[in-house]
């Protein structure tokens, strides 16, 4: 996948690193129960980065699913593909153009 910082993948990744390093940041400087809360955080953290990263794999190959259902109706409906693409761009066409 492209890394974007408008993609939202991507940006829970960069808050999730962000994230890691202020427990990692904040680590030595806590006392005996902040060691224990900073222990947690790390913990959370790691499976919500599983979690993402599950989540994207899924995606993807849903996306990968959707865009092969798509080429085999279009390799096995050749010509009614082509006269939706022209409807639809004739639709387009006259809906955008202004009457003067």
């Amino acid at each position: 996948m492209a890394s974007d910082d408008s993609d939202p993948i991507s940006q829970l990744h960069k808050v999730l690193a962000e994230l890691e390093d202020l427990a990692r940041g904040t680590a030595g400087k806590a006392g005996d129960g902040g060691a224990e809360l900073i222990e947690q955080l790390q913990d959370a953290l790691a499976t919500a980065r599983d979690r993402i990263k599950d989540a994207e794999q899924s995606l993807q190959r849903e996306a990968v699913r959707g865009a092969r259902t798509a080429d085999s109706f279009v390799h096995a409906h050749t010509w009614m593909s082509i006269g939706i693409a022209a409807t639809v761009a004739f639709l387009l066409g006259a809906l955008t153009t202004r009457r003067e």
